[in-house]
């Protein structure tokens, strides 16, 4: 279960995340991401227990749309687990 609360102001869109980002989730996220229309986007993972492949590879494809864009999309706030999980595969050296 995922909830996928979004906040926006001054041309940046917050999406804050909270629970388990994986294939049965990503399309909520998904979903929110495709209705944004800011500059920024800010990916607050604070809150996600648990990601999976699926969820590593679609933030990594989220931000190559955003970038394509001319937009720009950060990660927040990762909890340890999940940040060692994007250290492992070098997914916090392309998102950064």
């Amino acid at each position: 279960m995922l909830k996928v609360d979004v906040y926006v102001a001054r041309g940046v869109c917050r999406v804050v995340l909270n629970g388990e980002l994986d294939m049965e989730t990503i399309a909520q996220l998904q979903e929110v991401v495709g209705k944004v229309g800011e500059h920024t986007l800010e990916v607050d993972l604070s809150g996600v227990s648990f990601v999976d492949s699926t969820g590593l590879k679609s933030l990594l494809d989220i931000n190559n749309d955003w970038r394509q864009k001319g937009g720009q999309m950060l990660i927040l706030r990762p909890q340890p687990d999940v940040a060692e999980v994007m250290r492992l595969v070098g997914l916090d050296r392309l998102l950064a």
